[in-house]
């Protein structure tokens, strides 16, 4: 009787730990699971907005749109050519055109158009991100001075400024982003504080949440419109800039760990028999999914340092490195190789998006074949990559490596259907420590030799002074 109550009691002590376990682990596995979708939603709210703004900025950055604003306002320009645009094309519900004082030159609703200076309120939510904005124009252009001139703006420096909130337009919840209105020639500059806004509103209806999951692939994803009345654990609070709750969005997030428990069920129910088998079988299947877990953690760190669509290092991973590279000054000397694709936009706009992202991957390839283990090529954003050469060179050599990288970039790339296009390469080279020891530097110098190669004609390039050449060239242009 001992015996056998001594196994009885094994058993259930065996049967009661692997229930425990597969419990724990169940709940485990939903929690990493809720965590991931939780971090894939704000993702993708980040990347919706940098959607919205590139749609604004098609828009926003144009002669023709800087232009009209300017007086005497262009009437037919705003009510026929920008409105449509704006709604026809991107879907826009409503569009704000701010003035720098805060005066609303005219409000698009869809495709009705109503055009008349009229002064808003200081809290209006439209005004404040308006003036966010304005004034984000101002500190970028007083402290990157460097990098461009005029009231121009390269667009991965206008994504940085825009401005997004959530806030209720017209009784309706809605996404707002807001960017400034420039002219696309480097060269036009106005004497203003700041241009003027254009500030965009999306409703939160059907079709944007129906969007909004093509990207997420959410179970039954809904959008409530006020405070949550349960504790859902996928409750996620949509919240205006003075902390208003305008609503909340709710889904059906996966719960692997039901495969964990009905997985362990069976194997509790044959313990008295292979208890030995059942653990094994039990650990093994629990390092499985362990294992599963960690590898999409893997993939998921991946992905937030490279680019989705080239595969490159992002900008992240390529200034890890470049601190690397900055910690073994002086004995290790390296370079920063600025690259803008030339004649890219009219790919874009002759051929789609869809020819463009087949000539950046193209891109993306031959500068890595050409870099090899000399360096680390990185996309910082559009058709802007960035190259940092780890290998000492001289001058010489590094105009080797330019040449070769100009001349491989200028081989025609196939975009499908018998179609091919031709792009150069505008390169600007910073070396370290010449041009400087920190990253700002390098990056200021590395787009200062771009620019100048840009200058030249384009498809060229150009090394960047060192830091006592360059502080004395500013000096003289100062005293001049």
């Amino acid at each position: 009787m001992w015996v056998y109550g001594l196994a009885a009691m094994l058993i259930c002590l065996s049967a009661a730990s692997l229930t425990f376990i597969a419990h724990l682990a169940w709940r485990e596995a939903d929690r990493r699971a809720l965590e991931s979708e939780q971090l894939r939603f704000e993702s993708t709210l980040a990347d919706i907005h940098r959607e919205v703004v590139q749609d604004q900025i098609a828009l926003a950055q144009w002669d023709k749109t800087f232009n009209a604003l300017q007086f005497p306002i262009d009437r037919d320009f705003i009510e026929v050519e920008l409105a449509d645009y704006l709604w026809g094309d991107y879907s826009l519900n409503q569009n704000f055109l701010i003035d720098h004082d805060g005066t609303l030159i005219a409000h698009l609703i869809e495709d009705k158009t109503d055009i008349g200076s009229k002064k808003l309120t200081s809290d209006n939510v439209v005004s404040k991100l308006a003036e966010k904005t304005g004034n984000a124009f101002s500190l970028k252009l007083s402290n990157s001075a460097s990098l461009f001139s005029g009231w121009y703006l390269p667009e991965n420096e206008l994504l940085d400024i825009s401005a997004s909130s959530f806030a209720e337009i017209n009784g309706r919840p809605a996404f707002l982003s807001a960017v400034p209105i420039l002219p696309d020639d480097a060269n036009v500059e106005l004497d203003a504080e700041y241009p003027p806004v254009l500030v965009s509103a999306i409703y939160l209806d059907d079709d944007w949440i129906s969007e909004l999951n093509e990207h997420l692939s959410f179970k039954d994803l809904v959008f409530f419109e006020g405070a949550p009345k349960d504790s859902n654990p996928t409750n996620h609070l949509v919240t205006a800039t003075d902390g208003t709750v305008l609503g909340h969005f709710q889904w059906d997030h996966a719960k692997p760990g039901r495969e964990i428990w009905l997985t362990a069920l069976p194997l509790i129910g044959v313990l008295a028999a292979f208890i030995g088998i059942v653990a094994i079988a039990a650990a093994n299947r629990i390092s499985r999914l362990t294992a599963s877990l960690e590898e999409s953690e893997r993939r998921n760190h991946h992905f937030a340092r490279h680019d989705a669509l080239t595969g490159l290092p992002n900008r992240h991973h390529f200034s890890d490195c470049l601190a690397y590279s900055l910690d073994s000054l002086p004995d290790g000397r390296f370079a920063v190789i600025a690259c803008d694709l030339d004649h890219f936009k009219p790919v874009n706009d002759n051929h789609g998006h869809e020819a463009g992202d087949r000539v950046l991957c193209c891109i993306a390839d031959r500068l890595q074949i050409v870099v090899g283990d000399q360096g680390i090529v990185s996309r910082i954003g559009g058709d802007e990559f960035i190259i940092l050469i780890t290998q000492t060179m001289d001058r010489k050599r590094l105009q080797a490596l330019c040449d070769q990288i100009r001349t491989t970039i200028a081989i025609p790339v196939d975009i499908g259907e018998g179609r091919s296009v031709e792009i150069g390469v505008s390169l600007g080279v910073a070396c370290a420590p010449e041009c400087g020891t920190t990253e700002k530097d390098l990056f200021r110098m590395a787009d200062t030799a771009l620019y100048e190669a840009k200058d030249r004609g384009r498809n060229t390039f150009a090394f960047a002074p060192t830091q006592v050449d360059y502080s004395n060239n500013e000096k003289n242009k100062a005293s001049g």
